[in-house]
């Protein structure tokens, strides 16, 4: 542990008394919050980037949109505006941000809105739409709204139970808010996580009554996407550059590995809204060379960079997904 984390440690006890009290207020509806009458459901974290909330909505996305008139609200992180905007397939990303423009680009007949205010968004949206549902990305923090289904998404190597709160750790609120979700995923598992080691996880998270838990995992298609459609085996035994802002890159590390691809990464942060230096910079040190980047990185760059391909995932449940999708349709019936 770093000397800096340490000092830090006091401030963390006063981050954690304020977000204490600020919990309190609501839990004892001495702050009320906002309820709707159509069905919300809320995919967040109780840590900071990396957990996988997005391909989460994508997930649920591409289970009902066939049927369901379907609403996604994010807060639009890092965009180049502010208030509520509707996107459509002409938005430009770091003017909406990157998560909710590519959900809109991916799931074109989705309806997807940001606004950092959710209820406030959630209003100009029924307004605007007739939905059967609206998914929230990232709102599990965002108390003045009631939601019908709370998700939380916790990371199989960062687990919450091992973290502490913020600017010790990084947690946005205390451990013990994971008492408010209904559903709780460990996400990003290995595939090959056993009842064994899923018990033990969830005797550390200590369910309370009602409370279910699941294991998912993140599964890279064998296509990769760019100008043209490749097959990730055609790249076996050459070697990329490996562009990423991202939070969490071991899993695209492991999986480039795993194909015996050999790859130089230049890493820049989550949500990176590449400068000119920076595409200068990648120009550089691609030349010659193919490039391979996450699915939002690739709308960010696509249109500058050549020989781009951005490897897509999908999220996939290790067990009792049908689980899973009763306690959505519970909701939706």
């Amino acid at each position: 542990m770093s000397l800096l984390r340490k000092f830090l440690f006091p401030f963390s006890l006063l981050f954690a008394v304020a977000q204490t009290f600020r919990n309190f207020l609501y839990d004892y509806e001495i702050i009320t919050n906002s309820k709707f009458d159509t069905p919300t459901i809320s995919i967040g974290n109780l840590s900071f980037g990396g957990t996988g909330k997005t391909p989460m909505v994508g997930y649920l996305l591409s289970n009902y949109l066939k049927k369901y008139q379907i609403a996604t609200l994010s807060r639009g992180y890092k965009r180049n505006s502010k208030g509520f905007l509707k996107l459509d397939l002409k938005s430009e990303i770091n003017y909406v941000g990157d998560e909710p423009y590519t959900l809109k680009i991916t799931y074109p007949k989705s309806e997807v809105y940001v606004c950092e205010n959710r209820v406030f968004g959630i209003k100009r949206i029924l307004k605007d739409f007739k939905c059967d549902l609206i998914i929230l990305d990232d709102a599990f923090q965002h108390r003045r709204l009631s939601v019908m289904l709370n998700i939380i998404l916790t990371n199989f190597s960062y687990p919450f139970y091992s973290d502490y709160i913020m600017p010790f750790g990084n947690l946005r609120e205390p451990r013990s808010s994971y008492k408010r979700a209904d559903i709780i995923i460990v996400s990003k598992c290995p595939e090959n996580l056993n009842s064994n080691e899923m018990d033990e996880i969830k005797s550390k998270i200590k369910l309370i009554k009602n409370q279910k838990l699941f294991f998912t995992t993140v599964v890279y298609k064998e296509k990769i996407y760019g100008d043209k459609i490749e097959n990730i085996k055609a790249f076996s035994g050459k070697e990329i550059i490996l562009v990423t802002g991202i939070a969490e890159t071991k899993n695209i590390e492991k999986y480039l590995n795993n194909k015996k691809i050999k790859f130089k990464h230049l890493k820049y942060s989550d949500h990176h809204n590449y400068s000119k230096y920076d595409i200068d910079s990648i120009k550089i040190i691609s030349r010659n060379l193919n490039v391979i980047t996450t699915k939002k990185d690739y709308y960010k760059l696509n249109e500058k960079i050549s020989n781009l391909f951005y490897l897509d995932i999908e999220t996939k449940f290790l067990k009792d997904e049908s689980i899973f999708l009763k306690e959505i349709n519970k909701i939706l019936n």
